[in-house]
């Protein structure tokens, strides 16, 4: 898509990041929720120190979404879309980068959990890009896993 850049997030990206987080529709949380889940804006930075991957979806010079990964837990921590670019690619584009970082990492099997609500879209989401649900469901969350394409079942070398 035109006009659409994805790139590592840097410590000035922490305002974007919980405007887009503050403003999503489904799997909303406040502040205060947040918070009790220690994702805060100070965390924001010990997270880039700890090599977490964190990017930054810009579309025509605007913040539209973030993605956050964890290479030590081999998952795809966050993924949100400001709902004033929803439906632009922009979703896809942070999942992309986010899955080849973390096969990159030397990931073999990703996974990541959404709120358990069948309504919320990003079950679809998830499934049109090959990840599958394992059914494990956790205080309204589901998992989802992927793995890596280029694992070959039959490797053993």
């Amino acid at each position: 898509m035109a006009g659409l850049k994805i790139r590592k997030a840097r410590t000035g990206d922490v305002g974007a990041i919980f405007a887009i987080r503050s403003r999503v529709r489904e799997n909303h949380l406040s502040a205060s929720q947040l918070a009790e889940r220690g994702i805060t804006k100070t965390a924001f930075g010990k997270w880039l120190t700890d090599g977490y991957g964190i990017w930054i979806a810009d579309l025509d010079g605007s913040a539209a979404g973030f993605a956050i990964a964890i290479p030590a837990e081999s998952t795809l921590w966050a993924l949100f879309v400001d709902p004033d670019f929803e439906g632009r690619g922009v979703g896809a584009a942070l999942l992309r980068v986010t899955e080849d970082w973390l096969f990159e990492q030397g990931c073999d099997d990703i996974s990541l959990t959404t709120g358990a609500d069948p309504k919320n879209r990003a079950h679809g989401f998830y499934e049109m890009h090959g990840w599958i649900s394992t059914g494990d469901e956790d205080g309204g969350e589901v998992e989802y896993i992927k793995s890596n394409p280029s694992m070959s079942l039959f490797d053993f070398t």
